[in-house]
Order: C-alpha cells, then structure tokens, then sequence
C-alpha cells in the first residue's frame, strides 16, 4: 500500500512541475523522448490565446573534455553546447496538444543533454478587451 502510495506521489509531483512551468510560460512540453537519431515529444498551449507558427528550437548539449589532475578530485563535466534544431508544430488553440519530431543530425547524436525552447506568435494581445464607445 505505501510502495502505491509513494507512485502516485511521485506522480503528482511530476505534473506539478508541467503546472508550475506552465504558469511561466505560455507553451509546455508535456513529454519528450530520446531515440537514437530521433527527438520526439508533445507541446501544450496552456495560455488562453490561441498560438501560431510554433516553433520548438531544441539546443543539445555534451560534456567538455575538460581534464583533470590526479590529486584533485574530478570536477563535474560543464556542459557545452553542441547546437540547435528546430522543429514547426501547426497552431495550437488554448489547451490543445500537439506532437513534434526532431530527426537528429550526426554532430548532434553525441548529446547527453538537450533542452526544449518553445516559441509561438500570439495574434492576440493579452488583457486587450474591445473598448467600447
């Protein structure tokens, strides 16, 4: 019961965090999954305006070959970037999704880390209401 119970902890813990992201931004990847030559994932609209020609710019990233000294204790790898693609998704209206698809090129494949940067333009303004006459 309490291994049940810690999953759906976990769980809700996870989505808090699309939740939280999603209150700073207007578009959240939902899921995204690594395959060999292959980035796939899933956008979200969470804003109350309808978005248009998205674009997920995907920047991928590797370990610097920074080396060290034998009596020092290793540094963590920095990160360095490798650089970036784009994928286009079709306009989302507020709470659709919609799934996009990255096919990585060679310089790339050597990635250990990757990060989504969404991108949309809003034809409506937020808090623009009709002024009446």
């Amino acid at each position: 019961m309490s291994r049940q119970a810690g999953i759906a902890i976990s769980l809700a813990l996870s989505l808090l965090s699309c939740v939280a992201s999603a209150a700073n931004k207007d578009l959240v990847i939902v899921h995204s999954e690594r395959w060999i030559d292959t980035l796939k994932g899933t956008v979200k609209n969470v804003s109350a305006d309808r978005a248009e020609d998205i674009v997920i710019v995907v920047r991928f990233y590797g370990d610097s070959g920074a080396s060290s000294s034998a009596r020092r204790p290793p540094k963590p790898a920095r990160r360095q970037e490798l650089g970036q693609q784009a994928a286009k998704v079709a306009s989302l209206d507020p709470g659709q999704e919609a799934p996009f698809e990255v096919a990585i090129v060679e310089k790339h494949r050597k990635a250990t880390f990757y990060k989504f940067d969404p991108h949309a333009i809003w034809p409506k303004a937020r808090g623009d209401r009709p002024r009446g006459k």
